[in-house]
Formats: C-alpha cells, sequence, structure tokens
C-alpha cells in the first residue's frame, strides 16, 4: 500500500459521514435505575469537558460530518508502525477485559453495525479504519451496559489510567501492545471529531463507549468515553 492509499485510507473516518453513526449502548443502554447494579466507572473529573444535558435522544458517538476536511498529516511519522493485518482480539489487564473483536461495517441505511446486547457480546473494530498498527486512530468500540444483561464488555473503560496497556491481537499473529495516553469524557453534543478520528502521525489506538449520567427521559447516556493510546511495540501472538 503506498503512502497516497494510506492516506486515503485514514482520510475516510472523516469524509465518510454517514458511516460512523455508531449506536454503542444507544437506547438500549440503561444505567443504575433500570437494572440495579452501581453505574460505569467515569474518568476523572479533571478529564472530562463541562457536560451539557442531553434534550433529545443521541447517537451513542457522534459522526464526522461530511463537510469537516481530514486533518494534516504531520510528518516525520511517530514511533513503530506495522503493516496492516485485522485485529482479532483486545486484551485490556487494567480493567479485566479480555475480548475477541468482530468486524464492524455499514448497515444498508449507512450506519455503523454494532456489536449485539449480549453480555457475552465482544468489542467491535470499525473495518473502515486503519487496523491497529497501522498509521492513524483504529476505532475499537463496545457497550456499556445493557437493560437485558447489565454491564457490557467496555463497562469500565473510565476506569483506565494513562500508561495502562492495550494488547491487540491481529490476524498476522503479531500482538500490538499501546499506551494509554489519556482517557477523556465528551458530551455527546460537543464531541472533538477530528482529535478523535482525525489522522495522526503515529500508530493510534481509540477505545470508545458510552459514559456519563444516563437519561431515563432519552434512554441514552449524555457522554462518550474516549481512550487515546499510541502503538509502542509488538510481538509474535
Amino acid at each position: 500500500m503506498n503512502a497516497t492509499q494510506k492516506n486515503n485510507r485514514r482520510g475516510r473516518l472523516i469524509a465518510a459521514a454517514a458511516a460512523v453513526l455508531l449506536v454503542v449502548g444507544g437506547g438500549a443502554a440503561i444505567g443504575t435505575g433500570i437494572w440495579g447494579n452501581q453505574p460505569p466507572p467515569q474518568p476523572p473529573r479533571s478529564a472530562a469537558a463541562p457536560q451539557t444535558p442531553a434534550a433529545s435522544a443521541q447517537p451513542a458517538i457522534p459522526a464526522p460530518t461530511a463537510s469537516t476536511p481530514p486533518s494534516p498529516i504531520a510528518a516525520p511519522i511517530v514511533g513503530p508502525i506495522l503493516p496492516p493485518s485485522a485485529p482479532t482480539h483486545i486484551d485490556v489487564p487494567a480493567i479485566g477485559v479480555s475480548s475477541g473483536l468482530m468486524d464492524l461495517g455499514l448497515n444498508a441505511d449507512g450506519t455503523v453495525q454494532v456489536p449485539p446486547l449480549d453480555k457475552s457480546a465482544p468489542a467491535g473494530w470499525y473495518q473502515n479504519s486503519p487496523t491497529p498498527g497501522q498509521l492513524g486512530p483504529s476505532i475499537i468500540l463496545g457497550h456499556v451496559d445493557s437493560v437485558a444483561e447489565g454491564p457490557s464488555v467496555f463497562f469500565r473503560l473510565g476506569d483506565i489510567r494513562a500508561g495502562d496497556q492495550v494488547s491487540v491481537t491481529r490476524t498476522d499473529n503479531t500482538v500490538a501492545v499501546f499506551a494509554v495516553e489519556k482517557v477523556e469524557r465528551y458530551p455527546k453534543d460537543n464531541f472533538p471529531q477530528l482529535a478523535v478520528y482525525g489522522n495522526t502521525d503515529h500508530a493510534a489506538l481509540r477505545l470508545i463507549t458510552c459514559g456519563g449520567v444516563f437519561n431515563s427521559d432519552t434512554g441514552h447516556y449524555v457522554d462518550n468515553i474516549v481512550v487515546y493510546a499510541s502503538l509502542v511495540s509488538s510481538h509474535p501472538a
């Protein structure tokens, strides 16, 4: 794959607007008032953007808009880079996550497919993003909880802290190891699309789920939790 092809692939995250209406948790995500357990962990308040009450139902992860141009590609490339290879498994020891990864494509209406809401459902890799270890932000998402099953695969995503490691096993039998740089909480109506989906000068990883307060009127959490991580090494699976 040449540089132009790589750049085009990363640019799809911004240009393909309708492709990323991700309903992670969405209307099926239920908080402590419904299924009786504690609410999901949240990042420290110092890491959270100001909250804005949700006046109407919002998609769980806001989509890039078609009019938003890709961010400039910085040079030179920083850190290690791996050739493309689809992910199959994710491990986040700090929060007890060890999950297979399903591929998430597009539905007929242009929205992104999401994992099922079963308690045992895996996280999913958005396959229009770079594969983990490639240049650019690879997007992995998972439900926080559900009405029928309670906590889901990314229930504890808000407990991740800078320095924690995320390992992603790939189909080429390599494991891409990422170090967490930060974890943020954003109101869904003020989601920083370029920061999350935009081009990067390194192999990046984004883990995304719902967070914040659960709005029982709309059936949605009002925030998204986003973990930012960078590739630091790789090793055989």
